[in-house]
């Protein structure tokens, strides 16, 4: 009996192993499929490419103040704004395209998301937003970065940084795990030429480390951004991050009491240092409502158009907030009025403010979370001009992308048309009338189709897949 049931217990392990070696070649063998590349057919359905171009009778947010040009023509030619004359100034050879007294302005940069679906990328475009920057790298990025440049697929503009560097035991399984200063030359020379845009930092990088990844990154003519690594402010502001994510993790330089006066303090340093915040409010505004409102607000999550992968990993993190007690309902409660206070301080001393959404964990969708994170700016009490110039103006000056962000004779036309004003309106950002991008522009009809692109997502499998293979090669 002993050996029938080592047989039955061997048996059960081997035919374990066996499915777990074929889920594996499975998800690998999914990485190869040409996921979300279209036909040149059903490329032509999904926008119409123009050469010579006006819009009439447009009222423009340049971004670069919040004040309106009323009743301008906007010339462009092959993705460039060539001209902005008034209204009463018609120049020929331009195909005419009246819009009546709506709205222009840049598309929206979302500076901090987590790109896991390929499908993330039209769908954020379908919201409006024109780049996204991946805060987490993994080889498909690359792959789809060159199918978006050789038209292949329909998407945002795609900005990714590194694979996540990090260091000792709290390191994530994603990250890539550093100890000195030849692993990080090594890792930072083969990301960046591999065609990595920039250098991710987390949160347990040491100074030393700090100083070795300032260092390569230099002579790779490549920005770092990134997580507060674990050093002094001074250290902090001294350092070459282009942008700190999360107000959140700026709470920890603030005093016990997180007093004002302390978060003006911090905001007038930050601002002498030159560096931009990326706030992200709505990522720790879903664990405070979660933990306040419980499983009704947590079940309505769960409707959004998410990857099955990163569903399930939401899940992970948020469903035990919906048994939060009264001690932590208090403690999420202070947390998340210091981020609102601290987020409004450092719009009002300055600071270059940044949008991010922090899309794929905690059931945050790509695009239409953009708005929501939006509204809880303006909840916390930054201006709508702020809110705007975050997700435009200041993010393509921190991108170095000076062509983008504005709406200006010699900018890129990637351009919203939206029905209001959002300076007054701002929930009209997320249904456009019309937009610009990458020479095509793009109807209210034709939106709808990306959209349903973008809300089409890619099997457990093929995402599966996707995750090995960065396991393997970071």
């Amino acid at each position: 009996m002993k050996i029938m049931r080592k047989i039955k217990k061997i048996f059960k392990l081997t035919l374990k192993s066996i499915v777990f070696v074929l889920l594996i070649m499975l998800a690998i063998i999914t990485v190869s499929i040409p996921y979300g590349i279209y036909s040149e057919d059903e490329m032509k359905e999904v926008g119409m490419t123009y050469n010579k171009i006006v819009l009439k009778g447009v009222n423009i947010l340049t971004m670069k103040t919040d004040s309106v040009l009323k009743n301008r023509n906007i010339y462009i030619e092959n993705d460039n704004i060539v001209n902005i004359t008034s209204d009463t100034v018609l120049i020929k050879g331009y195909k005419a395209i009246d819009v009546n007294g709506k709205f222009a302005m840049p598309g929206l940069i979302d500076m901090h998301a987590h790109v896991f679906d390929r499908t993330d990328l039209p769908q954020y475009l379908a919201h409006g937003v024109t780049t996204v920057r991946n805060m987490m790298g993994f080889p498909m990025h690359l792959r789809w970065k060159k199918q978006l440049k050789e038209g292949k697929i329909v998407g945002s503009h795609l900005i990714t940084a590194t694979p996540t560097l990090n260091y000792g035991e709290n390191a994530g399984p994603f990250h890539k795990k550093i100890n000195n200063a030849e692993e990080i030359k090594l890792a930072v020379e083969e990301y960046t030429d591999a065609g990595y845009d920039f250098v991710k930092v987390y949160d347990d990088i040491d100074s030393l480390q700090l100083k070795a990844i300032e260092d390569i990154s230099k002579t790779k003519n490549t920005q770092v951004a990134g997580h507060p690594p674990k050093v002094s402010l001074e250290r902090l502001l001294n350092s070459s991050l282009v942008s700190i994510e999360h107000a959140e993790e700026l709470l920890k330089f603030l005093d016990e009491e997180r007093s004002e006066d302390s978060m003006r303090a911090l905001a007038k340093k930050l601002k002498a240092s030159n560096k931009a915040v990326t706030l992200n409010l709505v990522a720790f505004n879903r664990i405070y409502k979660i933990s306040h409102e419980g499983d009704t607000y947590y079940q309505n999550l769960k409707k959004a158009h998410l990857n099955p992968i990163t569903k399930l990993i939401g899940s992970k993190q948020l469903e035990i907030y919906t048994q939060a007690g009264p001690k932590y309902k208090n403690l999420t409660q202070n947390k998340y009025q210091a981020m609102e206070t601290l987020s409004r301080i450092l719009a009002e001393e300055g600071v270059t403010v940044l949008l991010g959404t922090d899309s794929g964990p905690n059931f945050i969708a790509a695009g239409v979370s953009v708005l929501e994170e939006m509204q809880l700016l303006k909840a916390a009490g930054l201006s709508e001009h702020d809110i705007l110039k975050s997700a435009t103006y200041n993010a393509a000056e921190v991108l170095n992308k000076h062509e983008w962000g504005r709406v200006e004779a010699n900018a890129i036309a990637d351009l919203l048309i939206l029905n209001e004003n959002p300076l007054t309106h701002l929930e009209t950002i997320s249904k456009p009338y019309m937009l610009f991008f990458n020479n095509k522009y793009y109807s209210e009809v034709q939106l709808s189709k990306v959209k349903a692109l973008g809300e089409n997502k890619q099997n457990m499998y093929a995402t599966m897949g996707l995750f090995l293979e960065h396991l393997i090669n970071k």
